[in-house]
């Protein structure tokens, strides 16, 4: 069976839920995560970004701990005019962050505050997470009744996503903020 066929068919009802306004402190990239590798792994800009943060937050684990909100990770894309006509975009990887004021936050990291809306959640097993997902997010999204009022998307990594050396075990949720289609 085609994986994408299947998706296309499988995952047409994603959960909807309301989520409260999420503050993350990570890392960004801004440009064509696949122009040195395409594909997932650690060799285009969006797995060198995972190792960067991986490092940092190695490097400065004591001040990451009193920030940190749980053990989920992040992955941000955050689209613009520019993705259609230059192939770009920014990536921004981090984890939620319980911080009282940004100001505190070192010149390295980022900070992205999601704002609070309705998303469209999407669950991914095994090899669907390898898959061209995100034309069947779109697909979905054309014909759901919703919209995106908002330019970006995010994959959150929880303790069900074992890593992309076992990616046949793990489990990705992608969110798409929507609201209702005018």
């Amino acid at each position: 069976m085609d994986t994408l066929c299947y998706l296309e068919s499988d995952l047409m009802q994603p959960k909807i839920s309301e989520i409260k306004q999420i503050i993350l402190i990570g890392i960004s990239f801004y440009g064509d995560p696949f122009d040195l590798h395409s594909g997932w792994d650690e060799k285009n800009h969006i797995g060198i970004l995972w190792k960067r943060f991986s490092e940092y937050l190695s490097r400065h684990q004591e001040m990451m701990q009193n920030w940190i909100l749980g053990g989920a990770m992040y992955e941000v894309h955050i689209y613009n005019e520019e993705i259609q006509e230059k192939g770009v975009f920014e990536v921004f990887v981090g984890m939620e962050c319980g911080i009282q004021d940004i100001r505190s936050v070192p010149i390295e990291l980022s900070v992205k505050i999601l704002p609070m809306t309705r998303y469209a959640i999407f669950t991914f097993n095994g090899k669907e997470i390898t898959s061209d997902w995100e034309i069947v997010l779109q697909n979905w999204l054309a014909t759901s009744g919703y919209r995106s009022p908002h330019s970006f998307n995010f994959q959150y990594y929880d303790d069900g996503f074992k890593g992309l050396d076992h990616l046949d075990e793990s489990v990705l949720d992608v969110y798409i903020p929507i609201s209702e289609a005018a």
